[in-house]
């Protein structure tokens, strides 16, 4: 099927999940661009993990990202009456970003409840309190996928998860991992700790060397936000505090860099001292 304006329903659809968080919570839907995303999102789409609502494309994109798109996918992600070949000046149109791959999809949103039957009780978490910066949130998102994390809870206060500058720094990983999102700290710490599962707070000084410590066992790491780290009376709810030890004059890192490392050092394999 072909779309030729950019007043057509779907396209305004479209323009508002990228732009309005608002229309996210109220449609469920949020939007995804570039080809290397739109791919590893049809990937997860034909193997039932998620649900395409539409698939926009362009025969120029087709084309040009003919090594990166696998075509089998793309167009068996979605129902056929909901694929749209659309020309390369509406494909401009759709997004505010100026490098417009010509690929986008719609997509459900996949809302799992924060309770005992969906968490793996002897899995890792990446825990994320009031993390406000995108490009942190996508990093960490994509870090996480990477190292094979069992899920990634978030407080509510966090940036919004289907934001698309989360979306685009994910690549995919948004449409991968077991996802969370919680209105209050406490449930977390509480439903973990009668899981079995370790919760670890991650802060600037005064917590023992991430180098050091044992993480070879169910264990959840937490990580705050950007500028305030983690309130005080959430860090004492956590069994315990890990540190990064850092030479020199630096004081902190942002919390992409810090949970990167944390991370890798969690999938390392138990205490190293």
């Amino acid at each position: 099927m072909h779309i030729n304006s950019k007043d057509n329903p779907r396209v305004k659809l479209f323009r508002k999940l990228l732009s309005s968080k608002k229309a996210r919570e109220e449609h469920g839907l949020f939007a995804v661009e570039g080809a290397r995303n739109c791919v590893d999102t049809a990937y997860e789409a034909v193997c039932g993990r998620i649900k395409v609502h539409s698939v926009f494309y362009t025969q120029t994109a087709l084309t040009k990202y003919k090594n990166t798109l696998k075509t089998d996918s793309l167009f068996s992600c979605a129902r056929p009456e909901d694929i749209f070949e659309i020309s390369d000046e509406l494909a401009k149109k759709m997004t505010d970003e100026g490098n417009s791959q010509g690929i986008y999809m719609i997509v459900f949103k996949v809302d799992l409840p924060f309770v005992a039957e969906y968490i793996d009780k002897n899995g890792k978490y990446l825990v994320l309190d009031n993390l406000q910066d995108p490009g942190n949130l996508g990093t960490l998102l994509r870090t996480a996928d990477a190292v094979g994390v069992s899920g990634v809870v978030m407080t509510d206060n966090c940036v919004d998860l289907y934001n698309p500058k989360v979306v685009r720094s994910a690549m995919g990983s948004t449409t991968r991992l077991d996802l969370f999102v919680v209105d209050n700290f406490l449930n977390v710490a509480t439903l973990f700790d009668e899981l079995g599962i370790v919760t670890n707070a991650a802060v600037v000084r005064n917590g023992e060397n991430i180098t050091e410590f044992d993480f070879d066992r169910p264990c959840a790491v937490v990580i705050g936000n950007e500028g305030k780290g983690l309130p005080k009376e959430h860090s004492d709810i956590c069994k315990n505090r890990v540190t990064i030890s850092m030479h020199g004059n630096i004081e902190s890192l942002n919390a992409a860099c810090a949970g990167t490392i944390i991370l890798w050092e969690m999938f390392r394999g138990g205490s190293h001292g």
